[in-house]
């Protein structure tokens, strides 16, 4: 029997636990400091696209924030931890086998589970993470973890924009 691998990766992790108790800022550019609200250490896609890059001082892009009304936050590592549980206690209701590899990801072993189509599965598993706790995922699926954390990177690039103004 053939291994196959999960990767489920909380998309833009703090920022999306942000928006859980915040729904407005559903669409707006946002960003977390570090401790002492120092550096950039994440960031909504939306304040990507504005050229905000990770580890930048705050301070320097003060005026990209202010004119772009960016949402700046505080880290909430409280919040991101119990947020964190609770996806990770929904992904391991799906298999036992499950690897905690990060905060926002963690690896599944799906081999000899999966009695439906690896696609339902898959989109299955992240709209019930996205309905129990609000978060965002991306899944990638494949015979390896390392092709697994490709085939997230893949599907986080190039599909998950897609999939979301198709609402699925």
């Amino acid at each position: 029997m053939q291994q196959i691998f999960a990767l489920v990766d909380c998309n833009n992790f703090y920022a999306s636990c942000e928006r859980i108790f915040n729904p407005k800022l559903e669409g707006k550019p946002i960003v977390v400091l570090s401790n002492n609200d120092g550096c950039i250490i994440a960031r909504s896609n939306e304040a990507k696209s504005l050229g905000i890059k990770m580890g930048v001082p705050a301070f320097e892009i003060r005026d990209i924030i202010e004119k772009n009304n960016v949402h700046v936050f505080s880290t909430n590592f409280s919040l991101y931890g119990d947020i964190s549980q609770r996806v990770m206690n929904i992904l391991s209701g799906f298999t036992p086998e499950i690897e905690i590899y990060s905060i926002d990801e963690a690896f599944l072993d799906l081999t000899g589970i999966i009695d439906m189509n690896i696609t339902d599965f898959a989109v299955n598993m992240r709209n019930k993470i996205k309905q129990w706790t609000g978060v965002p995922v991306s899944i990638g699926i494949a015979t390896t973890k390392t092709l697994a954390k490709i085939a997230n990177h893949i599907a986080k690039k190039k599909y998950t924009p897609f999939l979301q103004k198709r609402k699925i």
